[in-house]
């Protein structure tokens, strides 16, 4: 006999995702993104079976379940973690630093593994470029609409990823940003977006190196150190 889920289950299931979340924003590893994906498609069973609201009707969590179920059950999916540079040579305006790359004939093997519904999620929270399709805009978006539905749900915690994050949404609430983006990034001046993507982006190891010569951290937020 099944045992019954529960808020707890849900709760260490929230837990999970955050945890993986902030390891992935971190990590150059290709299999740290399995392991957020796996997690998002937990964190939907787990509150479905428990009885609060599911996530059939966001596309993003349409797109992760997509990929995450031909990653797991078909092909690997050759991710590739990269982040835009943080000095940068040409003026770079970007809502995110971390890209999550998939190789084009990759997402089109996936579009020939699922329903048109699920394609047209992809298509429309994910960023396409001629070889790689972003799906880090995805993934971070749903991870605001799973913030959000703890506050709705009382489904908060108190681990020190959910932390950061919620820090991050209350500077928004505060000064009026907007939680969700867009995804992509554009260069002002010009530029081939394609040869920029081959040729300039940097690995995270890099991007953190850089981040930590360069900015103070406090509460989630960055502010750029005074040179002596």
């Amino acid at each position: 006999m099944a045992r019954e889920v529960t808020k707890k289950d849900c709760l260490a299931e929230i837990k999970r995702f955050f945890k993986y979340y902030y390891a992935y924003c971190q990590s150059p590893e290709p299999d740290s993104v399995r392991e957020v994906l796996a997690s998002i498609y937990s964190v939907n069973d787990k509150v479905r079976k428990a009885g609060y609201p599911n996530f059939f009707r966001s596309n993003e969590f349409l797109a992760i379940k997509a990929i995450r179920n031909y990653a797991i059950h078909q092909s690997e999916i050759y991710n590739k973690a990269k982040a835009l540079p943080i000095a940068s040579k040409v003026p770079i305006n970007a809502e995110l630093k971390i890209l999550c790359l998939l190789p084009k004939d990759v997402v089109d093997a996936i579009f020939e593994s699922t329903d048109l519904k699920n394609q047209a999620a992809i298509e429309s929270t994910c960023v396409f470029y001629k070889k790689y399709v972003d799906i880090y805009p995805c993934i971070f978006n749903f991870g605001v609409q799973l913030f959000l539905y703890t506050e709705n749900n009382s489904l908060e915690i108190s681990s020190n990823e959910y932390l950061e994050f919620k820090s991050s949404v209350e500077y928004e609430r505060k000064h009026n940003y907007p939680h969700q983006v867009t995804g992509g990034f554009s260069l002002p001046q010009g530029g081939n977006i394609d040869e920029f993507i081959d040729n300039c982006l940097q690995s995270i190891e890099e991007s953190l190196e850089m981040q930590s010569a360069l900015y103070s951290e406090k509460d989630g937020m960055f502010t750029f150190k005074e040179t002596q």
